[in-house]
């Protein structure tokens, strides 16, 4: 029998057990090791995945020599709203170019990080992981961004409203001001491009989020991922038929278009959250978005 609340306390410990682990330089597998433990038991452990045993607590506990008091020493933190970077948003005039603002957009990414903050305690209270260990990321990647449009419509003073689903484009301009185009967007994880059934001119709203632990911080790499999702960066834009890749590979969800690096390029950052940019913090990546908001 579970209570309600188990996903959660699971999911705490296992950062906690993370925490411990990375300040004593262990991976995975040399942790497990120690604690004579799989390192995919190890991995589930710190993912919230594995209703761990009592005995398998005190090996971590003898592994990361500490006492099962300071390994089981965390708490449940009150919810708070999330909010969007403060001083997160760049270039207002690509975004006021066409009909929009900065803050529409802080206002919709807000109302996106409410909405699955309501949908995980809603799983929570129903005894299931939070969204983003339930769906798959192609999936959530696309429930994000259909949430993301929804909200951006809402907050457009009317500018926009969403198409039908499976249409292009997502958001269709209500015709109140000619200056507001149709926008097409799209959603992809971390630094991927995102990508489509077809490649098709026009506005574009091309968004990147995160997965970060419980308390907003985000640790780079596949195996370190969170729960909560936060978008990181949205650029916009208009995207000519050159600016896409195309393949058909056999076996794959038919044709597929990618956003390429030029398109890319060609698209304006309009909000980056440089707090958690999934980046290295010594690259030349990294340091080209401190420019970035050095000149803004």
């Amino acid at each position: 029998m579970q209570f309600k609340g188990d996903k959660v306390v699971l999911t705490l410990f296992g950062e906690r057990v993370r925490v411990l682990r990375q300040a004593r330089s262990l991976s995975q597998e040399a942790l497990a090791l120690a604690a004579e433990l799989d390192r995919t038991y190890i991995g589930g452990v710190e993912r919230g995945e594995r209703n761990i045993s009592l005995l398998n607590i005190q090996k971590i506990a003898q592994a990361l020599d500490v006492s099962l008091t300071d390994l089981l020493q965390f708490e449940q933190k009150t919810e708070v709203m999330r909010e969007p970077a403060a001083k997160g948003f760049l270039n207002a005039k690509v975004i006021e170019e066409i009909g929009l603002s900065h803050e529409m957009l802080r206002q919709a990414i807000r109302d996106t990080y409410k909405l699955l903050d309501q949908i995980d305690a809603t799983l929570e209270t129903a005894e299931v992981f939070p969204l983003s260990q339930t769906v798959e990321l192609a999936n959530l990647s696309s429930m994000i961004g259909n949430i993301f449009a929804s909200a951006i419509a809402k907050h457009s003073n009317d500018l926009l409203r969403r198409n039908r689903p499976h249409r292009y484009p997502d958001l269709l301009t209500t015709g109140i001001s000619p200056q507001v185009p149709d926008l097409e967007l799209k959603m992809a994880l971390e630094t991927n491009k995102p990508k489509g059934h077809l490649a098709k001119e026009g506005y574009y709203l091309i968004c990147r989020y995160v997965l970060c632990q419980l308390d907003g911080s985000l640790q780079i790499g596949k195996e370190q991922r969170g729960i909560k999702p936060y978008i990181w960066e949205i650029r916009c834009g208009y995207l000519l038929l050159e600016h896409f890749n195309l393949s058909n590979t056999a076996g794959d969800s038919g044709k597929t278009a990618v956003v390429n690096a030029a398109g890319m390029e060609i698209l304006q950052i309009v909000y980056c959250d440089l707090e958690r940019a999934p980046l290295s913090r010594k690259g030349k990546t990294y340091q080209s978005y401190q420019q970035l908001f050095e000149r803004n």
